[in-house]
């Protein structure tokens, strides 16, 4: 569970902008908190902005963290971190891009953050809530001086088995480090970010397969077509196992066909009940890659949203309301506010051009941010609509239309050429 994410000097992003779910002492739709120990934590945070205002590259910072500590270990000692910093003047081109994370796994509460540029990471630190005041498992600072608590001694013995470029927790969890292993699992297991490539690439077939016996994966994604009244009321998904097909190869080149191997083929038909001209219904099948866009999206995000209320994941996902109506996207927002359907405290954090969503009888006020940048400067800005204070009965779709919360385009006259 995420509780709160700060990022310095990435991409668009110069001052460190803070996405908190934190939830403040408003009391509206208390029913929607996911409730801690000690935190009051929300399920869903939207965020609002215009076109290339930055609102994507939040997403991609959170990818870029998430995707360094998943494949530290895989990185050899020449290898960029990937961290991109804020280019547009020549400060942010000399700083190091800092990201801070504050997040619940396991039932344990930690706070991890690091300092990289775009060849090692230059400070890193890991502390543990164990009670309300943080316990430091290490710190590391200027690339390779690393600091343990007495307790956390032992720690020690694998920092000769760092490198400038890796991030100290991974490589301590890789050697069976207990202390740091719930705080990678929650970078590996507990969050994911999509945008609309990878939400629409195979994943979700995968999905299907590996659980294409479970009666649970049938009926959640059948009770998605049902609320969007799309006409479906089955599909039949089916894999085999064929020969990876040759790539062609330049004349004169030869491979042995073996070194291919195996891979998983997927067939997918959506069954449609039709009415006759009788008044009866008949079924019909149509090949999945025959459907809508919006339905294949939908299909797409079924097993993505199903696997996180079922396992308590925070997904992160570009452009949600992309080929999706309104009611759609509120839907699958409620599904993580509604604390009867998320048991095990999923969160939803997606950004949107969907004004239909800024509705205060969907989301509390802390829930809808706005993401500016600043046109002279080229520098994105990111805060919350709760920052204006605005009354229960207030329209905040109306008031962010006319600009009142910034954070939204004003074309104006001509194009010339």
């Amino acid at each position: 569970m995420l509780l709160q994410f700060n990022v310095t000097n990435f991409m668009s992003i110069k001052q460190e902008v803070i996405l908190t779910a934190f939830a403040n002492a408003n009391k509206d739709h208390e029913d929607n908190l996911i409730q801690g120990k000690n935190d009051r934590v929300l399920p869903v945070l939207a965020l609002y902005g215009a076109n290339a205002a930055g609102k994507t590259n939040i997403n991609k910072a959170l990818t870029r963290a998430i995707m360094l500590v998943r494949k530290s270990n895989e990185l050899q000692v020449n290898s960029k971190t990937g961290f991109e910093p804020f280019l547009l003047d020549d400060e942010g081109q000399k700083e190091k891009t800092k990201m801070d994370f504050l997040f619940i796994h396991n039932g344990k509460k930690f706070a991890y953050g690091f300092a990289a540029d775009g060849f090692s990471i230059h400070d890193e630190y890991l502390y543990e809530y164990k009670s309300s005041r943080p316990t430091m498992i290490f710190e590391r600072s200027e690339i390779n001086n690393y600091r343990f608590t007495s307790a956390y001694k032992h720690l020690s013995e694998y920092q000769h088995k760092n490198t400038p470029n890796k991030l100290f927790m991974c490589t301590a969890t890789a050697w069976n480090c207990e202390e740091t292993r719930d705080a990678f699992l929650w970078f590996a297991e507990g969050i994911d970010t999509y945008d609309q490539l990878s939400i629409r690439n195979d994943h979700y077939l995968e999905f299907l397969d590996r659980n294409k016996d479970n009666p649970k994966t049938k009926e959640f994604l059948l009770s998605l077509f049902k609320h969007a009244e799309i006409n479906i009321q089955d599909y039949e998904f089916e894999s085999r196992v064929v020969d990876n097909p040759s790539v062609p190869l330049p004349p004169g080149i030869t491979i042995d066909p073996s070194v291919f191997g195996k891979m998983k083929e997927y067939k997918m038909s959506m069954i449609h009940q039709i009415e006759q001209k009788d008044g009866s219904f008949k079924p019909y099948k149509m090949p999945f890659d025959h459907e809508s866009a919006g339905t294949m999206l939908l299909v797409a995000y079924g097993p993505i949203i199903m696997e996180a209320l079922a396992r308590g994941r925070t997904i992160v996902v570009d452009e949600l309301d992309n080929s999706l109506h309104s009611s759609l996207s509120r839907y699958l927002i409620e599904l993580f506010n509604d604390k009867t359907i998320n048991r095990n405290g999923a969160q939803l954090i997606f950004n949107s051009h969907d004004v239909n969503l800024l509705d205060l009888d969907l989301f509390r006020r802390d829930q809808i941010y706005f993401v500016e940048k600043n046109y002279n400067t080229g520098v994105t800005d990111l805060y919350s609509l709760a920052d204006f204070s605005p009354r229960k009965t207030e329209n905040i779709q109306k008031g962010y239309l006319q600009g009142r919360y910034g954070a939204i385009p004003f074309p104006e006259g001509g194009i010339e050429w």
